[in-house]
């Protein structure tokens, strides 16, 4: 397992970004509680940061990244605070699938430093008509939408002459769409992943993606290189990277917190809590789970930069469970072992605890699920996996 960082300037340079995002999050976390958003200051430091435009293709002049390094950058913006993590990698991220469109649309989107949401759950409605199609639909969880220019969205649509239906994305400008603000979950409440309705727009064809064309690369339009960081692995194995690496940040902040309060909190015989070989044991549990998460991390990686024709996507899938179940299970034991100091509102590990449950039953996380496809998959049979 060789995972290496491309140029250690540029990825120093990440973290420097991920630090000063992820602690104006942090210093702001109550209020994107309450308002269930983060606050355009954080999107505005996102942007000034350049941070929307790390997977752009190289012909528009930026550095090109490797996935350490942008996974390095979600992490460390997590370990302040999770919701912006979450978006500080939806913002970058998204522009991939902008890679499907046709230069011109690309030039167009790329040029407005514009913001991207998307959501691929095939809810919309499909007619075709001369140089496009009419869409209608309404999709929830949109992640980002408040702050976003455009989305991605996707639809169930029967192509003439094809015998089956397929998935299609098509891209819409949000001002032409109306967003509903009902984002109110248990966690992750920063990611103001609010539900959008579209109604009998007209979306042009050159604004259109077909999902079948994705797996044999005919998705990328020819400006892109094969060496884009989204060409060359399976694309929605490569999509869903970040995931883990959201809750990696939470669970290595969880770890500090841990430690700081059993260093700083005495028993009732006046003993520091963590002079007690149970609390330095759970200590030793958590640690070591977290560098189990850690490894398998890297080997997820290791699949995406190196055995490209060598794996299958539930292999991929069970990795990012493995992950994201680790990290759920080091908040949930510190919070057990700690008790009433850490559940108070906002405390860090309280809201660590509420983001990683939200993370966790996202459907890229659903560990059921994932090791069901996995074993499958390792016994020969037919895995529908989502990568």
């Amino acid at each position: 397992m060789t995972v290496q960082i491309q140029d250690t300037e540029i990825y120093n340079k990440l973290m420097l970004s991920a630090e000063k995002i992820g602690r104006l999050a942090e210093e702001e976390a109550l209020e994107a509680d309450l308002n269930a958003t983060i606050s355009k200051n954080v999107v505005q430091l996102i942007k000034e940061e350049n941070i929307n435009r790390l997977i752009w293709p190289k012909i528009y002049g930026e550095p090109q990244i490797d996935f350490t390094t942008f996974t390095d950058m979600i992490k460390k913006v997590g370990y302040y605070n999770m919701s912006a993590s979450w978006l500080t990698y939806f913002y970058s991220l998204h522009n991939s699938w902008s890679t499907f469109l046709p230069k011109h649309r690309m030039d167009e989107i790329f040029h407005a430093d514009a913001l991207l949401a998307d959501i691929f759950a095939p809810m919309g409605k499909t007619e075709k008509v001369e140089g496009g199609f009419i869409l209608n639909g309404k999709w929830d969880f949109v992640s980002g939408i408040n702050y976003s220019n455009w989305v991605a969205v996707a639809a169930i649509h029967h192509f003439e002459g094809e015998p089956q239906p397929e998935r299609l994305g098509l891209v819409v400008k949000v001002s032409d769409l109306e967003i509903i603000e009902n984002w109110n979950p248990l966690g992750l409440r920063g990611s103001g992943s609010n539900s959008i309705v579209i109604r009998d727009l007209f979306i042009p064809e050159d604004l259109t993606f077909r999902f079948n064309d994705i797996p044999s690369k005919k998705a990328f339009n020819e400006a892109v290189d094969s060496e884009y960081l989204y060409y060359k692995p399976t694309y929605m194995s490569a999509f869903f990277v970040g995931f883990p690496a959201v809750a990696l940040g939470g669970a290595e902040r969880t770890i500090h917190e841990y430690k700081k309060h059993i260093l700083g909190v005495r028993r009732m015989d006046g003993s520091l809590k963590g002079e007690t070989a149970k609390f330095q044991r759970v200590l030793a549990e958590m640690a070591i789970d977290f560098q189990t998460a850690e490894a398998l991390m890297k080997e997820y990686i290791s699949l995406l930069e190196e055995k490209i024709d060598e794996y299958k996507p539930a292999t991929a899938q069970a990795l990012r469970a493995k992950i994201i179940k680790l990290c759920l299970d080091i908040v949930i034991k510190a919070t057990v072992t700690l008790g009433a100091f850490v559940a108070i509102k906002g405390h860090p590990i309280e809201m660590i605890s509420r983001d990683m449950i939200n993370l966790s039953t996202h459907m890229t996380s659903l560990y059921e699920d994932a090791l069901e496809n996995y074993g499958k998959s390792e016994l020969g049979f037919d895995v529908i996996s989502i990568g």
